[in-house]
Formats: C-alpha cells, structure tokens, sequence
C-alpha cells in the first residue's frame, strides 16, 4: 500500500537567515510572501554590515528568494 508523502523533502525554500558580522552574532532574515521579497532586520539595528563570505551567502539567497518571488508571480 503506497501513501501519498505528508512532509515534501522537496518544496521551495521561502526563508533564508543570514548571519550580520559583529560580535552580538545578530541575524536578519530574507522571505518571500506572495511574490514579494521581505528583508527583516535585527531588532535595534538600522544598517548591515556583511563581510566578504557573508555577502556571497546573501547575494545566493537573495537571487533565490528573487527565483521564489518570480514563480509566485507566474502561479498567480
């Protein structure tokens, strides 16, 4: 008897957490929600600052979020 998966291994990503540079090791989040890319940062914080590894890491999510964004928009 076969049973249709509950949890899919493989959806698409819909949240990325990045690590800010800095001792206090904050974190701000990316997010796609129905077609849009939301950036949220650390609470108290109104800039980022990302180093050479940190920005590569954040310069893939974003494009991936961007990808979610884009086929959200095509699914309607």
């Amino acid at each position: 008897m076969s049973q249709e998966r509950i949890i899919e291994t493989d959806e698409a990503k819909r949240d990325w957490v990045l690590r800010c540079e800095g001792a206090a090791n904050k974190v701000f989040e990316l997010g796609v929600s129905l077609g849009t890319v939301e950036v949220h940062l650390p609470v108290d914080v109104d800039t980022i600052r990302l180093d050479r590894r940190q920005t590569v890491d954040f310069r893939s999510a974003l494009d991936e979020a961007i990808e979610r964004a884009e086929a959200d928009v095509r699914a309607g």
